[in-house]
């Protein structure tokens, strides 16, 4: 029975460059072999055509090689051809063995340069984890995204992170330095020297739309703003066993700290709202997903450890750990377990939760209010891929449902990931593989709302249809009545009062 070690970067095997490329071997070609995820990404067409081509330039000096061959499959055709057809009704099919050896292309025959061509057009969706029937605890244990991340991760240690790409995945650095001259940096996002340079020097293509940093960051907010006294959380529901904790340790992101405060300060004041305690606890930092795409795994860890040393504390104190970015709320989950395994990182994982799965919990409970001043009209949402890839439902559309009169789901890849659309040879790709996302959004007439939980995606989607999608708390701050600067404009369009 195969074994897939995944991201367990402890586990000697990881780093044997040789059981590496057995893996990739052996995944690649149960991935030939079955093809289901052609659809997700240009990995797979690209991996399958590689293969083809193979098995084709054999088949055809086979074919020159032995003439017999043919001679003796027309000789075959022609008599099957001649052969009377018996009455019968219906359908009829005749069968042929195989008329010449099997030759095929496998993916030991790939070169090195054809495997980073593989690795080189993932963008880390995940999406072929979920749907993929060979994932463990089938004997084949295929996990094709993190083997991937460990051929990146052979990479990286052998020809280390260029120093441009440093910088891109740096958030903090990026978003700190914004954060004190945020006019400034709005303008050099949006004029045409400042973008060539970056293109030049940052690989970020010219006319990508990056997010937008904020003027205020979300912890300085939080530092300063007023605490109001909690209200009397409403009484449990009937019959609930074991209702979540009413006190939450906020995770909130990078794009939330430097990019969308509004899905943070929304958080908060929905949170609140509903008498949960929330804390954010100092001292956290990017969860490491940027780097992690890189194969950066030894940074990753680093990051890893940071946050678990300041969020597990909580934890012990009976805390759950919410996260409104699905991207994010994946790693802590289910990438921190195996680059850091021990206590502090399954105590942290088991209690970590999507900030919509933990609203969503809390209204099963019968402790979501319902006193909502707004009501939406029609909202489109968007389910992130690494939302689907968690299996955890659709809880940013369970909670719309409460505020909207019509939701629709779109379940379909932006195709942004991290830095991976930013990037000059990526970008037009990107937008190739959104695009049927940016078309049902854009379907119908009539004002509609658009909504996703990931703030990426946003950004990817306001590139190509031009409409602004919020956060779900975001749209459930604003039916309570909360102030979403910010966001407004995108629901008011489609808002009536109660």
């Amino acid at each position: 029975m195969a074994e897939s070690i995944g991201l367990k970067t402890g586990d000697a095997r990881f780093w044997d460059a040789a059981d590496l490329r057995a893996q990739i071997d052996r995944v690649f070609d149960i991935c030939h072999s079955c093809r289901l995820c052609f659809k997700f990404c240009g990995s797979f067409p690209a991996l399958f055509e590689m293969l083809d081509a193979i098995a084709e330039k054999r088949r055809a000096a086979y074919l020159a090689e032995h003439p017999e061959v043919v001679e003796a499959a027309m000789r075959k055709r022609a008599a099957a051809a001649a052969a009377p057809s018996p009455a019968h009704e219906g359908e009829r099919a005749e069968g042929f063995g195989d008329e010449m050896p099997e030759i095929v292309g496998r993916a030991r025959d790939l070169s090195e340069e054809q495997v980073d061509r593989v690795v080189g057009l993932c963008f880390q969706c995940k999406l072929c984890y979920p749907n993929c029937p060979y994932t463990p605890p089938h004997e084949f244990a295929v996990d094709f995204p993190r083997l991937l991340l460990r051929w990146k991760a052979h990479r990286v240690r052998r020809e280390s992170v260029p120093w441009r790409t440093r910088i891109v995945r740096n958030t903090a650095l990026l978003g700190g330095a914004a954060s004190l001259a945020p006019g400034l940096a709005a303008w050099a996002l949006r004029s045409r020297l400042p973008r060539w340079l970056m293109e030049r020097m940052l690989g970020i293509h010219r006319e990508k739309l990056l997010p937008p940093f904020a003027g205020e960051t979300f912890s300085r907010w939080w530092t300063r703003r007023l605490r109001p006294p909690l209200p009397e959380p409403l009484p449990l529901r009937e019959g609930v066993q074991e209702p979540v904790p009413l006190r939450v340790a906020l995770f909130a992101t990078c794009l939330v700290e430097y990019n969308e405060p509004v899905v943070g300060k929304a958080a908060v004041q929905v949170l609140e709202h509903n008498g949960v305690e929330v804390v954010y606890p100092e001292g956290q930092g990017c969860c490491g997903m940027p780097l992690l795409d890189g194969g950066d795994v030894d940074a990753v860890l680093r990051y890893a450890e940071k946050n678990l040393a300041v969020l597990e504390p909580w934890v012990q104190r009976g805390y759950e750990v919410v996260i409104p970015s699905p991207s994010c709320s994946l790693v802590v989950r289910e990438e921190y377990p195996q680059l850091s395994p021990g206590a502090a990182a399954a105590s942290v994982a088991a209690r970590a939760r999507d900030l919509c799965d933990y609203l969503f919990r809390l209204g099963r409970d019968g402790r979501l209010r319902r006193d909502f001043g707004r009501r939406l009209q029609r909202v489109k949402y968007h389910v992130p891929c690494h939302l689907r890839a968690q299996n955890i439902g659709f809880r940013g559309r369970d909670l719309l449902r409460l505020v909207a009169d019509e939701v629709e789901v779109i379940q379909e890849c932006s195709g942004h990931d991290g830095t991976w659309s930013m990037q000059k040879e990526h970008f037009e790709e990107s937008l190739h593989w959104g695009r049927k996302l940016f078309a049902a959004l854009q379907a119908g007439e009539g004002p509609c709302a658009a909504c996703t939980d990931c703030a990426l995606a946003a950004t990817q989607i306001r590139q190509a249809t031009g409409l602004r999608a919020v956060h779900p708390v975001v749209a459930l701050a604003f039916a309570y009545g909360f102030d979403v600067e910010g966001a407004r404009e995108a629901l008011e369009a489609v808002a009536e009062a109660q």
